[in-house]
């Protein structure tokens, strides 16, 4: 029996992690009955009561967890595995990403000249270093995030594998029979570029009862329990009952379910876009953190993406609206082609039965 353990940030009912683990069992299940999976959660207290020698595969799941808040990589994440590895046990990165970094470094990773300012002790590096040249297979979210490992170590052998999100199955897209704006709210508790989210609330608002002027209709919803009250929020400063739906929580098959009644959605959240892209609905990413930037370039998409330290956010979100509305089939066309690129790399280790026989 071949033991693998799964390790993300699981046990918040955060739909997007969840749906990136759900993921990964569906195609773990196919490898048969010779394989068992485990998860645990990411965080310090968690990972520090496992023992990588019961295992004989960790996979490093998707999601932002490599790091945080306080530091560009996580020393503690990179421990675990670098023991892992010191035990000869395997080692796989499946569709991770940075987040966290301020919008400036965005800048500094696009010119190759530009330094950047990496919070990263000497010995972590090279524990870095040790655990990705052995890696059996290493894929990150995006292009940004692959930067920032290739400045940590030029020679990792990581390559762009996107979000896990991209094996969400396309539904089956059916022409919407009214004029419905599907728009995702919440909270990042103000951890966002601008810090400044009841002014993009406000901006966003204004930028809806424009549309609702323009014969469309609004359908709130979240994709974690805790941004109904930030959503409930948007929904009073609208203000407009008769179009606009109080914000419901779905599943991710119902959500999508949902989307195909939509002419386009807009975004707090990363996994929303990856679920309206499944539904093959256009969408408009807030730009709220380095992780939206990272999925965004990853689709060669910049027309779609709406910061959210703009000064014109209203503005900016009425221009996207007109972009949509008039290449609706082009850019949808265009992000299909990524997300089926992405979708191969992601089931190459699957195909090769995790690299464990």
């Amino acid at each position: 029996m071949k033991k693998v353990l799964y390790i993300g940030w699981i046990g918040y009912e955060n739909l997007g992690d969840e749906l990136m683990y759900d993921l990964f069992k569906e195609h773990f299940a196919v490898l048969g009955e010779g394989y068992s999976l485990d998860f645990v959660n990411v965080e310090m207290r968690y990972l520090q009561n496992i023992s990588p020698s019961d295992y004989d595969l960790l996979v490093l799941g998707g999601g932002s967890i490599l790091n945080g808040p306080n530091a560009t990589i996580s020393p503690y994440v990179i421990d675990f595995l670098y023991n892992a590895v010191m035990l000869n046990k395997k080692v796989m990165m499946w569709g991770s990403g940075i987040d966290w970094l301020p919008k400036s470094s965005i800048s500094l990773l696009e010119n190759p000249q530009g330094h950047f300012p990496f919070n990263i002790p000497d010995l972590t590096r090279e524990k870095f270093r040790t655990v990705f040249s052995q890696s059996i297979w290493a894929g990150v979210r995006g292009p940004l995030s692959k930067e920032v490992f290739d400045r940590i170590d030029p020679s990792n052998g990581i390559e762009i594998s996107g979000d896990p999100a991209f094996l969400l199955n396309p539904e089956k897209k059916r022409k919407p029979e009214q004029k419905i704006i599907g728009v995702n709210w919440g909270t990042s508790f103000n951890n966002v570029y601008g810090q400044d989210e009841e002014g993009v609330e406000d901006q966003l608002a204004t930028a809806l009862q424009s549309l609702i002027a323009q014969g469309y209709k609004v359908h709130l919803y979240i994709v974690w329990q805790k941004d109904l009250e930030a959503s409930i929020r948007l929904y009073h400063k609208i203000n407009d009952s008769d179009n606009v739906t109080m914000p419901t929580l779905y599943d991710q098959n119902e959500l999508m379910a949902r989307m195909q009644d939509f002419q386009y959605t807009i975004n707090f959240k990363l996994h929303a876009n990856y679920l309206s892209l499944a539904a093959q609905v256009p969408f408009i990413a807030l730009g709220y953190r380095f992780k939206i930037y990272d999925f965004i370039k990853s689709i060669d998409a910049e027309s779609l993406l709406v910061d959210m330290d703009s000064t014109t956010i209203a503005e900016d979100l009425l221009q996207a609206h007109e972009l949509i509305v008039s290449n609706k089939d082009i850019l949808m066309t265009k992000i299909e082609t990524q997300r089926n690129l992405y979708a191969k790399r992601l089931l190459e280790p699957f195909a090769a039965k995790l690299y464990l026989h």
